[in-house]
């Protein structure tokens, strides 16, 4: 089979010639490889190590896919700046404003800490609409034109409403004293963005790309299992409902602890999970998954970092001899080697590429 064939049969639950597996690298691996291995935003390392393609959206490209997008309502204007090396966002309104402050991507002020914040940001929420954008069919003609017969694209968008407000919007803290002290507020917020985020979903079922990916980072360090229960699993199944009405296989991206919310997860409907990670850094072994989700779970099964990436490469070979089973081999399983933000040495991933070609 070809990387494609083999992804379009992992999607579809199909079995497959051989153990698929696949790659994630950025400008931190690529930039101190060989000229000839650093071109076409990592494609050609790929081709090089032999890895089968599962590209998120177009990835470190120079151009994206950006359906579903949003837009605020009339009067409301984002306004970027550079302070002190970093970067701050206002979001401007007839009612007030919000500021955000970044540094190198991760937030160090959160738009919404207070309760005059959380109403102006409620308020704000009344006139959001999403749209499509025309550009993304040439776009993803393009990056499938480049992939060839090595792989796939999925649209890869997110987070939904509750990661958003945890992660970006107001953070881990400001997020639960406002819902301990202001539970009504804070619900009402939730269920207007569901609202919202409904047509995003409707948009990203109808899009171009055959398969969706909803980048949630979900773990219970910062998602307890009740707010999970209650607004984060429910979104998810809409998102998992309005992909499968078009046709198409509906994967979550949860790289954190979500050992405790499998059952829970399974509640979505969700075809597959993508980089789910075992311990020590995540906390949910790939058969546990199985366990409970069913042995036609797609798993996209993140290598652990201290084998991958930090341990000694002579390693890697036996802790796959160990994880590796035949369980596995028998269900719509991906090895992933992540190495996005982090430079990993070639190395790591030709030991990988030498055990799938012996052992595959």
């Amino acid at each position: 089979m070809t990387g494609r064939e083999r992804m379009n049969q992992i999607l579809r639950r199909c079995p497959t010639d051989r153990l698929a597996w696949t790659a994630l690298v950025d400008e931190h691996t690529l930039n101190p490889l060989a000229p000839e291995l650093r071109g076409r935003w990592g494609l050609d390392f790929y081709r090089s190590i032999g890895c089968d393609v599962f590209l998120l959206n177009s990835w470190i490209a120079p151009f994206s896919l950006e359906s579903p997008v949003q837009h605020w309502g009339e009067g409301v204007r984002l306004e970027w700046t550079t302070e002190n090396d970093r970067q701050v966002c206002r979001w401007r309104s007839p009612g007030g404003t919000l500021e955000a402050i970044y540094e190198r991507g991760h937030p160090l002020k959160y738009p919404v800490e207070t309760l005059a914040d959380l109403k102006l940001y409620r308020t704000l929420w009344d006139p959001v609409r999403f749209s499509g954008r025309i550009e993304d069919q040439g776009n993803l003609e393009r990056l499938d034109r480049e992939i060839g017969s090595d792989g796939v694209v999925t649209r890869f968008w997110g987070p939904s409403t509750i990661p958003r407000l945890l992660e970006n919007d107001m953070g881990v803290v400001n997020f639960y004293y406002l819902m301990n002290d202001y539970p009504d507020l804070m619900k009402e917020l939730i269920e207007t963005m569901h609202q919202k985020e409904l047509e995003a979903f409707r948009l990203l079922a109808d899009g171009p790309w055959s398969s969706v990916t909803l980048c949630e980072n979900t773990s219970t360090y910062y998602i307890s299992p009740q707010i999970y229960a209650d607004f984060n699993m429910p979104h998810q199944r809409d998102f998992v409902e309005q992909v499968h009405a078009a046709g198409k296989p509906a994967i979550l991206h949860m790289c954190g602890h979500v050992h405790n919310l499998l059952s829970l997860i399974k509640e979505t409907g969700c075809d597959g999970i993508h980089t789910l990670t075992p311990p020590p850094t995540g906390d949910t072994p790939w058969e546990e998954a199985l366990d409970v989700m069913g042995d036609d779970l797609i798993v996209m099964g993140c290598l652990d970092p201290t084998i991958f990436a930090a341990g000694p490469v002579a390693d890697i070979g036996p802790a796959l001899d160990r994880l590796i089973t035949p369980r596995l081999r028998k269900s719509p399983f991906v090895l992933c080697l992540m190495a996005d933000g982090i430079a990993v040495d070639e190395a790591r991933f030709r030991a990988v590429g030498r055990w799938i070609e012996k052992n595959g």
